[in-house]
């Protein structure tokens, strides 16, 4: 079966706010199993615009990280994302 991933690219506008979203985020991505496959401080960019920060999460599977994305759990800390950053969040499934 083959691995999910979530790519989410932010650019925080308020820390206080977003640091409350990234421990619901991160305890919630713990439950899925997700874990942290980058170092996003070791970014650098080479083109392009992308947003200030970049990490991608990895799933057992492309389900699993549907299922995370769909959870009404995350709906809520999506809502407590909300103008705290701005971000491109984008579910892939891998080859393997």
């Amino acid at each position: 079966m083959a691995k999910g991933y979530l790519i989410a690219q932010v650019t925080i506008t308020n820390s206080d706010a977003y640091a409350n979203y990234a421990k619901v985020a991160g305890d919630l991505l713990k439950q899925y199993g997700a874990r942290v496959v980058v170092k996003p401080e070791t970014a650098l960019i080479k083109e392009g615009n992308p947003k200030a920060r970049t990490v991608i999460f990895e799933f057992v599977s492309f389900d699993k990280a549907k299922e995370f994305w769909d959870a009404p759990e995350y709906a809520e800390a999506k809502a407590l994302r909300a103008g705290a950053a701005d971000g491109d969040f984008i579910l892939i499934e891998g080859t393997d």
